[in-house]
């Protein structure tokens, strides 16, 4: 009698587990025994991600991708198998004996997609969660040790936590790409990196193999290229590491405990747009984009040129002090890609009676033609500079010029006007230093006469006060 009970409980849990759903219930982790097919859902605690199969846009091809599961539109945020679409619902994605995540199509002999880590087999648990950070781990449920994560292979979005760089230790580059288009999540035109091939890294936009935009060195509290990140008033906070181990940077949330979606994405046109969106919203709010307007653009006004944005008609483009276009036919037509050059030659420069004009509130140069010394003051960094013939330029690494000396040896490159910029000290020949001191010197006689006229005019003023007192004293006497 217990055999044949024993028999029909085996038999009806059997029965139960065919026709039930696997995923019934919301579950954030994929193990060995229990793939996901299309159709079938991961969503991590709090309800933030969802990871599953989708198909962008008006595209009927398969992906397996991560999502914002209750933000508006539900964004995607990683895809795996990007430029190896599934063209039917056969997909099916598990964890393998060699514990890599594996995703097959309709041949289950050859997969579409995989991880592609190599581990020493053993009997210990390999699980993959997607956590509430939207970032998918397949780790050893035993020790905890990462195999690998959907944050360190991005896709075209940046989010908070996320890490963009170098990795030292394992030299993984991570990379941001746009979309092929709103159809097609395969690899784009557009990439978004972190240089790390200078002594001050930058946040590079590539279009294509052009670079199209820049984010300004690291100046101790921001990009120095994006001065309204930096303000209390933004949304994202940014940082930097750069030492031994990585460089690399990442952003969160200034204000930790807001209820808020946020990303950054890298379009296929060539922007990165900046988007938060509340819970309770029903659509993303745009924060802003970059590049910021047409003098963001890289080398705008080529090598020694300077951009400056104007309301009118006005060409943007002028040589930075000491230079003069290089080509007066391209600067007409208002082409100033070809940039500026010294005015008199290389000779007249080194060596004989030239000084440093300060040119204010710009974008520094490109720092990849740039050496930083962050323990050098402003005044060590001028000495510096005065003494090697190929220095161009220097600045202050901080917005205060406290500490830190940044000197520029060869073009000065992507130089622009900026509400909230720094500094940048422009070495000019003795002959052109007559021009900028006559017009400072200009300045500072306009200076001393309004000073002058206003301190007359107050002794004048004071005078007169004590004479009317001295008048008035003398009637009070007479009456009296």
């Amino acid at each position: 009698m217990i055999m044949y009970f024993t028999k029909g409980f085996l038999l009806l849990h059997t029965l139960l587990a065919f026709f039930i759903p696997q995923f019934d219930t919301l579950q954030d982790t994929l193990t060995i025994s229990n793939p996901i097919r299309d159709g079938d859902l991961l969503v991590s605690k709090r309800e933030t991600f969802a990871l599953g199969f989708f198909s962008p846009g008006e595209s009927t091809n398969r992906y397996v991708g991560i999502w914002f599961y209750k933000a508006p539109e539900q964004p995607v945020v990683w895809v795996a198998n990007r430029d190896n679409p599934i063209t039917d619902n056969s997909g099916v994605l598990s964890i393998d004996l060699h514990r890599n995540l594996v995703l097959y199509g309709e041949d289950k002999k050859q997969p579409i997609w995989s991880t592609n880590i190599v581990t020493k087999s053993n009997n210990k648990t390999t699980l993959a969660q997607l956590n509430h950070s939207g970032n998918l781990v397949l780790f050893i449920n035993e020790t905890s040790d990462v195999l690998w994560q959907s944050f360190d292979n991005p896709t075209d979005t940046f989010l908070p936590s996320m890490k963009l760089g170098l990795d030292r230790k394992t030299g993984l580059n991570r990379i941001l790409t746009s979309w092929k288009s709103k159809d097609d999540p395969g690899i784009g035109n557009c990439s978004f990196i972190l240089n790390t091939n200078s002594s001050s890294p930058e946040l590079f936009l590539y279009k294509g193999n052009t670079l199209w935009w820049r984010s300004g060195h690291w100046n101790g509290i921001g990009w120095s290229g994006i001065p309204t990140l930096s303000s209390n008033d933004s949304v994202m906070n940014f940082k930097l590491f750069n030492n031994h181990y990585e460089t690399s940077t990442i952003w969160g949330l200034r204000y930790p405990g807001a209820s808020l979606f946020s990303r950054l994405v890298v379009n296929g046109s060539g922007s990165i747009q900046r988007s938060v969106s509340a819970i309770s919203d029903q659509e993303w709010d745009i924060l802003g984009a970059l590049p910021l307007d047409r003098c963001d653009n890289y080398g705008k006004c080529g090598a020694f040129g300077m951009c400056q944005v104007q309301n009118g008609t006005e060409f943007e483009c002028t040589c930075l002090p000491g230079f003069e276009p290089r080509s007066l036919s391209e600067w007409s037509a208002r082409n100033a890609t070809s940039g500026c050059v010294k005015k008199h030659g290389r000779a007249s420069v080194c060596k004989s009676g030239e000084e440093f004009v300060k040119v204010e509130n710009v974008k520094l140069p490109d720092s990849s033609f740039a050496r930083v010394d962050e323990k050098l003051s402003l005044k060590e960094c001028e000495r510096r500079c005065l003494e090697n013939c190929s220095c161009t330029a220097y600045g202050g690494v901080d917005v205060k010029e406290e500490v830190g000396c940044m000197r520029w040896y060869g073009e000065l490159m992507d130089t622009r006007v900026l509400d909230g910029g720094q500094n940048l000290y422009v070495r000019v020949a003795a002959f052109e230093l007559d021009h900028f001191k006559g017009f400072f010197a200009k300045k500072r006689r306009q200076a001393i006469m309004v000073v002058a006229l206003v301190v007359t005019s107050l002794l004048i003023f004071l005078c007169a006060q004590c004479l009317i007192k001295r008048k008035r004293k003398g009637w009070e006497l007479e009456v009296a």
